[in-house]
């Protein structure tokens, strides 16, 4: 078997103290029987990519015993070749990227592929091979584009599993509560704008905190509150956050809280849940320990949920559900481009970028 070349940003681990983005030249092995080589389109920032440029708050290079790394999982590509033993996608196809890279014999992840599992590619790569469940095929005739795809393929994916166990959780207790009895608030970013736009679709009250105008915009134009974070966030204006949050809920507090960042915000998503509230999260932004005083967990039936992307199956669910049901990422006004891909991930990891969905051109 033959090397593949082509062309990279990769991220280096210079010393274990800081990182570098570095455009290279590297090779992989050909294909496996059950593998696809692929041509990356479209790519779309996410945390775990600040995360990994950071290496807080945890170092991936050391989970994965490599010291250069290929970024990029979430996106479009486009199959060139597959393997004897491929069924499900053929060269042509237009696909998703989809990262769970190593599953348990539930199907959920164990790794994440272009993150935590060893030897992985991702689409900051101008070519890549992936196992045949680590691409979903886009419907044809599709009513979004390619980079609103790119847009779905991690954050909304993620959302859709997240959402749908802690809205089981929330039924479970509260059977007879209507949805439009059911408030759900959040914190964090695409991920939680995607969770809470699907919420809006199960008929749901939804409020998301957010300092960004234009975040307040895309916002209301989804039926949306936005909710001024800088307002609240602050331990001296914690009441305030709490009352707002009782007037807007008739006195029961929060029903299900996407908290997506952690550490830094915790303490006050607890003091606005109601009781047999929901806690769900998918993301540790600002760290993963977080201080729980169980005594008061209990009386309240509060319900903490944790989960982690989601199913092969649970990611050709919410492809489907997205095409019928109208739920995707909105259009991109501005895309960015591959070559300067150190820039945009550098702003991006200090907030400069202020869209959930920042969308970049591989191919």
């Amino acid at each position: 078997m033959g090397l593949i070349e082509t062309e990279a940003w990769v991220l280096q681990n210079v010393n274990n103290e800081k990182t570098s983005l570095i455009r290279k030249v590297i090779s992989f092995d050909d294909l496996s029987d059950n593998e696809v080589l692929a041509k990356p389109i479209y790519g779309c920032l996410e945390g775990n990519m600040v995360h990994s440029l950071n290496m807080n708050p945890e170092n991936v290079f050391q989970k994965r015993n490599e010291n250069e790394i290929i970024l990029g999982n979430s996106g479009v590509v486009q199959i060139e070749r597959v393997g004897m033993s491929v069924t499900n996608v053929e060269a042509g196809d237009l696909c998703l990227y989809f990262c769970n890279g190593a599953s348990d014999e539930f199907g959920y992840p164990l790794n994440i592929t272009a993150y935590d599992k060893p030897k992985s590619l991702g689409v900051f790569s101008k070519k890549i091979k992936l196992n045949e469940k680590e691409v979903i095929k886009i419907p044809g005739k599709s009513r979004y584009t390619l980079q609103q795809w790119a847009a779905f393929s991690s954050k909304y994916i993620t959302a859709w599993s997240n959402w749908n166990v802690a809205y089981q959780c929330w039924k479970a207790q509260m059977k007879n509560i209507h949805p439009e009895e059911t408030f759900v608030f959040g914190w964090g970013g695409g991920v939680a704008f995607a969770e809470l736009s699907l919420a809006k679709k199960f008929g749901c009250k939804c409020y998301m905190m957010t300092s960004k105008p234009e975040r307040m915009k895309l916002l209301k134009e989804l039926g949306i509150v936005g909710v001024n974070r800088t307002e609240f966030e602050q331990t001296k204006n914690e009441s305030a956050f709490l009352n707002y949050v009782l007037e807007e809920t008739g006195g029961r507090g929060v029903s299900i809280f996407v908290d997506n960042i952690g550490h830094s915000v915790y303490k006050l998503t607890l003091k606005v849940i109601g009781r047999q509230g929901v806690i769900t999260t998918c993301g540790w932004k600002t760290g993963g320990m977080l201080p729980i005083l169980r005594p008061h967990e209990c009386q309240q039936r509060h319900i903490h949920v944790f989960t982690h992307f989601a199913t092969f199956e649970e990611g050709i669910e919410a492809v489907n559900f997205a095409e019928t049901n109208d739920w995707c990422a909105p259009e991109q006004e501005y895309i960015f481009e591959w070559e300067n891909l150190p820039e945009v991930l550098s702003e991006y990891s200090t907030g400069k970028i202020t869209n959930y969905f920042p969308v970049y051109k591989v191919n």
